[in-house]
């Protein structure tokens, strides 16, 4: 079987009975022509797939986790590191970005977590100022006045 190829059920159900039976996985993967790890995979128990999916799935929040703060370090530096109005810098999950014009806006910096890629980041932080949290409260409390 070439690789990739989808296997259909029937085969995979041969695969472990065949291996289940005393043979190899070696010798199985041979037989079907697939890969021995195709082989051990497919007679893996549920709860290990399960485990291992998980475990995936963590690892992959944890590295866009990452990136997000990454992300943030960068455009924290490249907006002077920090705030515009009141020179405030301690604690960087303090500083936010607004926007000067709201109709110019393409994205929020940090809207539903999504990552983009560093060169729209800075074209959409050309369009903002860096504020603290207080700082920015206050600008919004102005305009809505």
């Amino acid at each position: 079987m070439a690789r990739g190829k989808k296997i259909d059920d029937k085969t995979i159900k041969e695969i472990v009975e065949y291996y289940r039976s005393g043979n190899s996985a070696r010798k199985t993967a041979t037989k079907f022509g697939v890969g021995k790890s195709t082989v051990l995979g497919y007679n893996k128990p549920p709860d290990i797939k399960r485990q291992e999916e998980k475990e995936k799935s963590r690892k992959n929040v944890i590295a866009v986790k990452k990136r997000r703060n990454k992300l943030k370090e960068m455009a924290i530096e490249y907006k002077g590191g920090s705030c515009e109005k009141c020179g405030y810098n301690r604690c960087p999950r303090a500083l936010e970005f607004h926007h000067l014009d709201p109709t110019q806006k393409d994205f929020g910096i940090g809207y539903k977590g999504y990552t983009r890629s560093w060169e729209k980041v800075k074209e959409e932080l050309d369009k903002c100022i860096m504020v603290c949290a207080n700082c920015h409260r206050e600008i919004h409390y102005e305009i809505e006045k």
